[in-house]
């Protein structure tokens, strides 16, 4: 079995591409077949697009790779602050659970600002282009771009080895989870079980409430009775996509705050998120009162 960390490149390419291929292949091709799932798309796809973007994400998932190499040569040379060893107290597995917090701000952070210098007119032209081929993404454009883009979007792998003590096994398994999302955002279709209902749960730090489509029905802001709506501080399949509709909005990874304090945010995003859960509120429903199947459309 390959190590976690410590492998060398040719693990972590192993790694990356097997957590990249295996989740897109999944997201894209299977849990389609095993459930019914509702397109949030509006443009079609083009004949031969998930292949292209498979075959465009060659290069940044080697660069990945070199970047997780350079992270273990790193902290082999004893220059940076990683550290390994067994989480076999509490006290460590908290402070594993503030790495990740502190991980996932640092990264949504660095991913809207570099995000945003990758949409300066000449980058945009050279290199961001070719992630903005596709227009309805599909699963696999996750890393479908250039490998300078690759070099910049991943460089924060290696920054935050310098900010803050970080287990190099938590390191690596943090920055393969990543590129689970990064693919989970391009699906298409909506992964609302695995986002915090903001229905369920006590609201989030500076969220706002999505608006109800339905005002006479009793859900959140007047939500559809049974409506569960994603945590409003948080990222939708729905916010990614919108970027490849609207290039000047939503630049963020994780979180809407960034989109939120710096006028990204798309005017229409939050009713586009109420209508659409709305309607599968509706025929969730429809479908526990007749019997019959969902009629969500395939994505």
């Amino acid at each position: 079995m390959l190590p976690l960390y410590g492998g060398g490149f040719t693990t972590a390419a192993l790694q990356v591409a097997a957590v990249y291929y295996g989740v897109a292949f999944l997201l894209h091709c299977l849990v389609p077949l095993a459930v019914p799932v509702k397109s949030i798309q509006v443009q079609p796809r083009q004949p031969g697009q998930a292949s292209r973007e498979a075959l465009y994400s060659l290069g940044p998932l080697a660069v990945k790779a070199a970047v997780l190499r350079v992270v273990e040569l790193l902290g082999a040379w004893g220059v940076s602050r990683l550290y390994e060893g067994p989480l076999d107290t509490a006290a460590k597995v908290l402070y594993v659970v503030a790495t990740v917090a502190a991980l996932d701000v640092l990264h949504d952070a660095w991913f809207y600002w570099t995000h945003r210098l990758l949409h300066w007119r000449p980058l945009y032209r050279h290199v961001h282009y070719i992630h903005h081929r596709s227009v309805a993404p599909t699963a696999f454009a996750g890393y479908s771009f250039h490998v300078a883009e690759a070099a910049l979007v991943f460089a924060n792998e290696i920054l935050v080895c310098f900010l803050f003590s970080i287990h190099a096994g938590v390191h690596r398994a943090y920055h393969l989870t990543t590129t689970a999302i990064h693919i989970g955002g391009h699906a298409g279709y909506e992964i609302a079980p695995f986002i915090p209902s903001g229905n369920r749960e006590p609201p989030c730090v500076g969220s706002t409430s999505y608006p109800s489509p339905d005002p006479h029905s009793g859900g959140p802001g007047g939500g559809h009775i049974g409506l569960e709506l994603p945590c409003a501080a948080l990222n939708t399949v729905q916010h990614h996509d919108m970027h490849h509709r609207f290039p000047t909005r939503h630049f963020s990874l994780y979180f809407t705050h960034w989109d939120r304090w710096c006028g990204t945010e798309h005017p229409a995003y939050r009713a586009q998120v109420a209508e659409h859960f709305q309607a599968l509120a509706d025929a969730r429903k429809a479908a526990s009162h007749c019997g019959a199947p969902s009629a969500a459309r395939p994505a």
